[in-house]
């Protein structure tokens, strides 16, 4: 089987009116458009084009990940996703609470973990697990000269204090992230030498601007800052705390729609939760390295059981013949055209925006002149 299927287009307030229209002709400006998801999950279902059925009626059953499009124009919450014990816990118990599936107020829309991956289409800005205790101790000591309760918290570090406590200080600090932008607003608080400290009032600034006196903020201090490149991708498992700042991306997760948030947003936030599953372990490198399979394709491996990530790109010299197919799977087109053939004998020509779901077949041939990105089920 191999069918062109549409996704479900998400208007987030966080999203962006160019990025997606101007990459993928998603969206007509006059509002943000933030996701396109292509899958199964009941909250944003695909549908076959030409038989205008949902995709589970098509094939029978639910596919194990969601592919997205996404474009963030400004920064998206702190956030951690559960692991599976976590989830199936949390939604049982919001269920025998009688929460219906959309309230505002749940946690656990499913009860399946979220493992995702997040590869930037342009420069993409994020937070993604926590920095090393050095540029923390740093960051502080730095601030310190002007907030004193810096000066408190780089003395927490220095003795080793959990980083769980840490955090757990910086939600609660309102009187803090109230000050942060009066005192470090201006110029001459920092030197240029003090490169990580700079880097992190920067950033702080510019979430306490989208949102004032916002601990969230705060804690975006102790979170890794990377600046991704097209490619360039970071692995977000059970745990990581982590939040998008902006920019254009395709990301991919086992089918799931669990998210526990910890501030820099106007939905529902839930910090005693999210202190309760967040991995407080230290993240020295948060990116994921592709692993080169064939000249033109790579692999993101990152270990998790629901979904494989792999980009293609085809030329007129180079095309990706008889490749495996032990298991349903998508194809995203997000430049060129790629013409994606199996051995079924069937063929369907995409350009950019255009998906489709492919079973059955032994192989699949990609050809022509593009980039997709192909997600291998379970």
């Amino acid at each position: 089987m191999l069918v062109r299927v549409s996704g479900e287009v998400k208007n987030h307030a966080w999203g962006s009116k160019t990025l997606m229209q101007d990459h993928f002709g998603i969206g007509d400006g006059t509002e943000p458009v933030a996701e396109v998801w292509f899958g199964t999950h009941p909250g944003g279902e695909s549908t076959a084009i030409a038989s205008g059925k949902n995709l589970s009626e098509l094939v029978g059953s639910q596919l194990s990940f969601l592919a997205k499009f996404l474009a963030a124009a400004s920064p998206l919450s702190i956030q951690v996703h559960p692991n599976s014990e976590h989830a199936r816990a949390g939604y049982e118990k919001e269920q025998a609470l009688g929460l219906s599936l959309d309230d505002a107020s749940r946690n656990y829309r499913d009860a399946f973990h979220k493992p995702e991956i997040l590869i930037a289409l342009s420069k993409f800005r994020a937070l993604c697990g926590f920095r090393p205790r050095t540029e923390i101790l740093e960051i502080f000591l730095a601030f310190s000269e002007s907030q004193p309760r810096f000066g408190e918290l780089a003395a927490m570090v220095a003795t080793e204090v959990p980083l769980k406590e840490i955090v757990g200080c910086l939600l609660e600090d309102k009187g803090l992230a109230a000050g942060f932008a009066e005192t470090f607003g201006g110029e001459g608080v920092l030197t240029p030498e003090q490169v990580f400290p700079i880097q992190a009032r920067d950033l702080a600034l510019e979430l306490l601007e989208n949102y004032p006196g916002d601990t969230g903020a705060l804690v975006a201090l102790v979170m890794n800052y990377v600046e991704l490149d097209p490619g360039q991708a970071i692995f977000l498992p059970a745990g990581n705390l982590h939040a998008y700042l902006s920019g254009l991306g395709v990301e991919v997760m086992a089918s799931s729609d669990n998210v526990i948030r910890g501030g820099l947003t106007q939905k529902h936030i839930d910090r005693a939760e999210l202190m309760k599953i967040t991995d407080f372990a230290v993240l020295a490198n948060p990116l994921v390295v592709p692993k080169k399979l064939a000249e033109g394709l790579v692999e993101y491996s990152v270990g998790a059981q629901e979904f494989r990530v792999y980009k293609a790109d085809i030329t007129g010299s180079n095309l990706l013949a008889d490749l495996e197919l032990p298991a349903a799977a998508m194809v995203l087109c997000v430049s060129g055209e790629v013409a994606v053939s199996t051995s079924l004998e069937e063929r369907e020509v995409l350009k950019k925006a255009d998906v489709v779901y492919m079973s059955g077949a032994k192989k699949f041939s990609l050809s022509g002149s593009g980039t997709a990105f192909v997600v291998l089920g379970a």
